[in-house]
Parts: structure tokens; sequence; C-alpha cells
């Protein structure tokens, strides 16, 4: 555009700059966040009957950050977390990322001493379990000495406590989640995975396959799996929804891709012929998807 004296305008340099600094310096935390000022009664996460808008989100992992602050976690200290699909699972990344603590995701279907091994990798300060696996995580050697049961004690927790102000400073390259490995060439081993590498990923998928912001995720495989803690996480930084789902469930499933418009629905090659089975028996045509499979290539 030109001036009124017919010279071309330079752009000023110094505009975009800030903008340009507070993207490199965002996390997990501050990206959700962002969301739930702008779409604070938007739908952000559910699972069965419970369901949560992008603001009582952002109040509940407030408080959980509390809950963990007072039992001493903070800036690098890590936190396990044992259970089945639950959307308590995304409430400790956000509640994690806001503190700059680190989150070990533990596979359930691993042998004791697997466990144990995953756990003594990681020294966490605390271990939240879900009832279903409370009693391997008791059987184990040496139990851990912290942990927060999830469902009742859990929420009467969260009810108590404060919601946490404000988040720590963290450094976008601060690790925020452990994956482990599968263990099949000897014991597992565990991947540390950043803030900037979650965001960066993230873009790139949506930037390829023109993901749109307010889609919808389902998490069914398992959240200790980077497929669905990956995706999940991308979702609520973009301001989509996350349906948890525990496993598998083909009539589930089916349900939810005639209902809703869903960004990546993630099936892996040995589901796809029972997926595709239910479909075709309830005559359900998908109300929007746009990313179907594993990778591109399957």
């Amino acid at each position: 555009m030109g001036d009124e004296g017919g010279v071309m305008a330079q752009p000023d340099a110094q505009i975009g700059t800030p903008l340009i600094r507070r993207g490199a310096a965002s996390t997990v935390a501050s990206l959700f966040a962002g969301q739930a000022r702008i779409h604070p009664h938007r739908p952000a996460l559910e699972q069965g009957g419970r369901r949560f808008t992008y603001a009582q989100l952002d109040e509940r992992t407030r408080r959980l950050a509390r809950v963990l602050s007072d039992r001493g976690v903070g800036p690098g200290e890590r936190v396990a977390i044992l259970a089945e699909n639950r959307l308590e699972f995304l409430e400790v990344f956000l509640a994690a990322a806001r503190l700059g603590a680190i989150v070990a995701c533990q596979n359930w279907r691993l042998a004791a001493p697997e466990l144990a091994h995953c756990l003594d990798l990681v020294e966490p300060r605390l271990v939240l379990v879900s009832p279903r696996h409370e009693a391997k995580l008791q059987a184990l050697p040496r139990p851990p000495a912290r942990t927060i049961l999830l469902g009742a004690s859990y929420e009467a927790l969260l009810a108590a406590a404060p919601p946490q102000a404000e988040p720590a400073e963290v450094d976008p390259e601060d690790p925020l989640l452990i994956l482990y490995t599968s263990g099949t060439t000897g014991l597992p081993k565990g991947a540390v995975i950043s803030h900037r590498a979650e965001i960066a990923r993230n873009l790139v998928v949506r930037a390829e396959y023109h993901l749109a912001a307010d889609d919808t995720f389902v998490a069914w495989p398992p959240l200790y799996h980077m497929g669905a803690v990956e995706y999940s996480l991308g979702t609520l930084m973009a301001g989509g929804k996350v349906i948890v789902v525990n496993g598998f469930d083909p009539a589930l499933l089916a349900g939810l891709v005639a209902t809703e418009r869903l960004g990546w629905l993630l099936l892996m090659p040995g589901t796809v012929g029972a997926f595709s089975a239910e479909l075709k028996r309830r005559g359900i045509r998908p109300a929007g998807v746009r990313m179907c499979g594993v990778m591109a290539d399957l």
C-alpha cells in the first residue's frame, strides 16, 4: 500500500517483535490458558456423562496445580500416573505444565518388575493411581510412599484447594512428559518430551492435514501412548474438544463419528475392519473426518 506521496510504505520491523517473542516463549500451559480466556464456554473435555468447558477445566487444573504444589511438586519434579483412560490424565498434564513439572506416564500392561523399573527410573515425588490399578501399584517391592487415588479422593482434594493464581516460569525447552518404549529390546526406556516439541509437532500436523482449531479428537488409545497424548494436548492448545474413551469400542466410536466433526481419527491397522463393519451395519455416514489412520501410508 502506498502513501499519499506515492512512496511505498516500509513495514516496521518492531511491530511484530513483541508478538514473536511471546510466541517463542509459549508453553503448553500458556496456550491452553489462552484458549480458556478466549473461549471460556466452549466444550473442552468429556468422558461419558462428565463434561467440562474450557473455563471449568482451567479452574480444575489450577486447583490440581495447588494440590501438587502443596505436596512438593515444582519445576523439574516428576509425578507419575498409572490409570486407564480417564479425563484426569489430561488434568494432570495441564497442572504439571503450569508448575514446570514432568509427568511420567506408566503403562499398566507392564509386568510388575518392568513397572517398578519405570518408576525407579524417574523417582516421582508422588503417583496418581486409579482404583483399578491401585493394588498393582501397592504390590510392587517398593510401593511409592505418596499417592493420590483418582476418583472421590481426588475430587475432594480439588474441591478443598484454592486455584493456583500464577503459573511458574517455564522455559519452552523444559520437559513436560516422559513416555516409555515398549521394552521389547530390554527394560523400557524413558523418552523426555518438552513443551516446545509438543507445540512444534502439533503445528506441523495441523498445517499438513488442514486440521481446524475447533475439531474434536477422540482419545481412545492408551493415554500413556504418544498417539493419544499428543493429539489431546494439541487439541486443547488449539481450542477443540477432547473426548476420552477407555479403549477401542467400535460401537461408541461409530456413534461419535456420526455426531462429531473430527480432525484426526486414529485407527490402528488391527481396528479398521471391526470399525468399518460397525459403520456399515448401522449405516452411519460420518459428520466429518479430516484425517483417518495412524500415518499417511496406513
